[in-house]
């Protein structure tokens, strides 16, 4: 076993054990800050670091709300609730989601997604062309009457690197326009994740940006004096992958510190924002997602272990 696969199973291990303990605290009424960081938190103590910042997508949210400083918002009643969390060790990264449903009337449309995911998991071999997934979960989706969200996808991952490059639809790609060479290949991981919907199936960016990367550097001499500590901060700790405000605010920095490297950092293309995504009619979305590395002669889901991750 190469130190590569042990690194991916004790991230899928440690994720899974994650959103289990997700399960546990998210109810109306909770803040939603304190479920993330209590997610970031219990992965941090298992000698592992998040892959991203929680993601706590409610109702029509689809994707990439995670909660900012001082967040006040709470898990409302009545509730449509997507946990999407990611784990790193040594850099080879897991991601995961679940729907977790407060009104009845959604937990159709939320069995939906975790259907598609387990057919389409079982579904999948090596070699096998992403089209086949996409067109196997759209045919899932529709026969329960609800539409797939088409411009969100699944993705391969590497090494310090959460969007490898491809993408596993969840729609039945035509024909022309696809790639031929878009297959999964043995010794990779890639994340499946089916997103449901009485929309229109598609996303629109929000003007809310909530998780940011750094994607380039600012050579030494010119790194503004007002911001160096912590653009320093950022760049040692946050440089390989996703952060939150959120994390640096934690740390001891001031809001206003914070405000004013912001903007300097995203004026200088140093950072990056990722809009908050929501359902281009603020329709309702639930998803389900999990992580399988491809071997040689089989397909291991590495998200759902049931053995020990200590």
């Amino acid at each position: 076993m190469n130190s590569q696969y042990r690194d991916y199973q004790k991230s899928g291990v440690i994720l899974a054990s994650a959103l289990d303990y997700a399960a546990t605290i998210t109810r109306p009424g909770i803040k939603l800050i304190t479920i993330a960081e209590k997610i970031e938190n219990f992965i941090r103590n298992k000698a592992a670091r998040p892959a991203f910042p929680v993601n706590i997508s409610i109702n029509e949210i689809a994707a990439h709300y995670s909660p900012i400083i001082e967040d006040a918002s709470i898990i409302p009643e009545k509730s449509i609730v997507k946990i999407d969390a990611g784990v790193s060790v040594n850099g080879y990264l897991t991601d995961a989601a679940r729907t977790f449903v407060f009104d009845e009337k959604w937990e159709h449309m939320s069995q939906v997604a975790k259907k598609a995911l387990d057919a389409a998991l079982k579904y999948v071999k090596p070699n096998m062309s992403v089209y086949k997934i996409g067109a196997l979960i759209e045919e899932i989706i529709r026969k329960a009457g609800f539409k797939p969200v088409v411009n969100l996808s699944g993705h391969s991952m590497f090494q310090y690197s959460l969007h490898g490059g491809l993408a596993i639809p969840n729609y039945k790609v035509p024909k022309n326009a696809r790639i031929d060479s878009y297959y999964l290949n043995p010794g990779t991981a890639y994340a499946i994740e089916p997103f449901v919907t009485t929309g229109i199936g598609r996303v629109n960016d929000d003007k809310l940006e909530a998780i940011y990367r750094q994607f380039r550097s600012f050579k030494p001499k010119a790194i503004p004096t007002g911001i160096k500590e912590i653009y320093n901060f950022i760049s040692e700790h946050f440089s390989e992958l996703p952060f939150s405000w959120r994390w640096v605010y934690n740390e001891g920095f001031s809001l206003k510190e914070i405000e004013i490297a912001k903007k300097q950092l995203l004026n200088e293309n140093i950072i990056h924002g990722y809009p908050v995504l929501v359902e281009a009619k603020k329709a309702p979305v639930t998803q389900f997602e999990d992580t399988i590395y491809i071997k040689e002669d089989s397909v291991e889901i590495l998200t759902r272990k049931e053995k020990k991750d200590d």
